[in-house]
C-alpha cells in the first residue's frame, strides 16, 4: 500500500506547494458515509481536510475522486470552509492557517478568552474567526437536506468545532451528524463543551504539540471522544476511571512548562499516514470495538 509519508518525503514542504498527483489517497467509498465504519469516516475526512489545504483546482480534483460532485469555497478570512455535497451528504472541511513551525504553535499559548455565546468561555481568536464566517455558513445550511458531517485539522479543527456547536444550538434543521478533528488546540472552557451536545471524534497523533495549547491550566479544555494514537501506532481511546486518571496526568505534566519536541507529528499528512495505519491494524482484529458504524 502506498502511503503520504512514501508520496511525500518532505513533509516540511507546504501543501499549496502539492498537486493532487502527490497524493494517493485511500478513501474510496461511493454511497453514503454513515454506511462507514467510525475509523473510515474518520479516515476519509482526513484526507479531505488535507486537500483542503491544496490549491483550489487540485482540492476539486481529490474531492472528486472521493465521490463528491459539488462544491464551493465560503471564503472566512484567516479560516475558509469547503462545501462538498454528493446525492447522499454535504460535508463541510474547514481549512485554517497551516502551522509549519514549532514557534508557531508555541504562540498558541497566549491566546485570550472571551464569553461564548452560550455558556463558559472560548479562545477569542477562534471566535472571531467563526464569527466572520459562519453567516455564509448558516445560509448553506439553511437549505440543506443531505446528511451533515463537519471536519477539519489545526486552526481548521478549532473553528469546525465552533460552527458545528453553533448549528446544533441554531433553528437549522440541518444538524450535524458527527464533528471528526485532528490536531485541534483547545477552543473553550469545559462549561462551554459540556452544554453542546455533538458527537465529535477528536484525533491526536502522538507528540504532536498542537493539542496541548493552550494550556490546561489556563482553563480551556478539549471535549469529544479523544481518538489518541500512541507511539506505535495503536488507537487508545480511554473512557471511565482509565480515562479521569489520563486526565490528572495531562494536568499534572501541563503544569510544567511542556518540552515541544517537533511540529511533523502534526502536518496534515502525519495524520493520514496515522490514521490509515490505525484502520488497517483495527479492521484486521474480529473483535474490535473500533468496526462499527456507532459507537
Amino acid at each position: 500500500m502506498v502511503s503520504f509519508e512514501t508520496l511525500l518525503p518532505d513533509k516540511n514542504a507546504s501543501l499549496d506547494t502539492k498537486t493532487s498527483d502527490d497524493f494517493y489517497f485511500k478513501s474510496q467509498h461511493r454511497g453514503p458515509i454513515s454506511e462507514l465504519t467510525v475509523l473510515r469516516r474518520s479516515l476519509l475526512f482526513c484526507e479531505m481536510a488535507l486537500a483542503s489545504y491544496l490549491p483550489l483546482n487540485d482540492a476539486n480534483s481529490i474531492a472528486g475522486k472521493l465521490g463528491f460532485t459539488d462544491g464551493k469555497v465560503i471564503p472566512g478570512g484567516a479560516v475558509d470552509a469547503f462545501w462538498f455535497q454528493n446525492q447522499f451528504d454535504a460535508v463541510m472541511v474547514f481549512r485554517g492557517k497551516e502551522i509549519r513551525e514549532l514557534d508557531e504553535a508555541v504562540e498558541l499559548r497566549d491566546l485570550r478568552s472571551t464569553m461564548a455565546e452560550t455558556k463558559g468561555v472560548v479562545i477569542d481568536d477562534f471566535k472571531t474567526m467563526a464569527d466572520r464566517i459562519w453567516p455564509a455558513i448558516e445560509s448553506e445550511l439553511e437549505s440543506n437536506d443531505r446528511n451533515l458531517w463537519f471536519c477539519g485539522h489545526s486552526l481548521g479543527a478549532a473553528v469546525a468545532t465552533l460552527c458545528a456547536s453553533r448549528c446544533v444550538l441554531s433553528f437549522i434543521e440541518s444538524q450535524p451528524a458527527e464533528l471528526h478533528t485532528f490536531g485541534s488546540p483547545r477552543v473553550g472552557s469545559r462549561q462551554y463543551l459540556k452544554h453542546v451536545k455533538l458527537k465529535h471524534y477528536r484525533w491526536v497523533n502522538y507528540h504532536d504539540p498542537v493539542p496541548l495549547i493552550p494550556e490546561m491550566r489556563s482553563g480551556f479544555d478539549h471535549g469529544g471522544i479523544e481518538m489518541r494514537i500512541d507511539r506505535f501506532g495503536r488507537l487508545t481511546s480511554p473512557r471511565g476511571l482509565q480515562r479521569f486518571i489520563r486526565r490528572l496526568k495531562a494536568r499534572a505534566t501541563e503544569f510544567r512548562t511542556p518540552n515541544f519536541g517537533s511540529i511533523t507529528p502534526h502536518f496534515s499528512p502525519s495524520y493520514v499516514d496515522a490514521v490509515f495505519d490505525v484502520v488497517r491494524s483495527e479492521e484486521a482484529k474480529s473483535d474490535s470495538p473500533w468496526n462499527s458504524t456507532s459507537i
